[in-house]
């Protein structure tokens, strides 16, 4: 509960600037607004709370099999709970292996497929729709150079260990590269990134969650398994 709610505090002195109508370098449209899923309009998407104590059933083995197929012979599972559970399947691919540096050192690994979901958490308070959605979009979009000062102006009236986590925090957002996709959830977001695969963001109503994918070195292919992984996990919400 301590770790949470720190994180919670400095998520706030990350993103909680005054909004308001100002827009970052990305924008994000009415016309994108309209464009959200089908199955997310109008939905707070409490029914998901449940799944947070059993990610099996949040994105199931069946329904990621159905979308792609998984080598279960071979795959490990991570599995676990809370709002910084996930349930992701990893096995071998045909892949060469990869080369990465641990502590100076070049180690070569295998390239594994994954595919899965991690990460459902919950908008607290009453805060409607648009207030999830400018909060959600701003940690994920390219911030403009008022929103940084805004935000630094935050951090440095903290002190001690949220201030030094916050602008560790905010070195990684500024490097973060995240394109919007349009017609899934409330709203969503992706990146890539060559050694562990794509992520895909989903917003729906006052949840969030990620699709954590990557079954082959193309970013598009990649996105489109995750978007349908992503109607999956919506779809829960009927």
């Amino acid at each position: 509960m301590k770790k949470l709610t720190f994180l919670a505090g400095i998520a706030f002195v990350l993103f909680s600037c005054n909004s308001g109508n100002k827009e970052g370098s990305t924008t994000i449209s009415e016309g994108d607004s309209e464009q959200t899923s089908s199955r997310a309009k109008g939905k707070s998407f409490n029914c998901s709370q449940d799944f947070q104590e059993d990610y099996s059933k949040l994105l199931t083995k069946e329904e990621m099999a159905s979308i792609y197929p998984i080598d279960f012979k071979n795959a490990k599972v991570d599995l676990s709970s809370g709002s910084y559970g996930s349930h992701i399947y990893s096995w071998p691919s045909d892949r060469p292996d990869v080369e990465q540096v641990i502590s100076g050192m070049k180690i070569k690994g295998r390239d594994f497929n994954t595919m899965g979901v991690a990460l459902l958490s919950f908008y607290g308070g009453k805060d409607d729709m648009k207030s999830n959605r400018e909060l959600f979009d701003r940690a994920y979009k390219k911030l403009s150079d008022e929103e940084l000062k805004e935000i630094q102006d935050n951090i440095d009236k903290q002190k001690g260990e949220i201030k030094e986590t916050a602008e560790s925090m905010m070195e990684v957002r500024k490097k973060s590269a995240w394109e919007f996709v349009d017609g899934v959830g409330n709203s969503a977001w992706y990146k890539w990134n060559e050694r562990w695969g794509g992520e895909l963001a989903v917003l729906a109503g006052n949840s969030k969650f990620y699709i954590r994918l990557k079954i082959s070195e193309n970013p598009s292919e990649n996105l489109e398994i995750a978007k349908k992984l992503a109607e999956k996990v919506l779809e829960k919400c009927k």
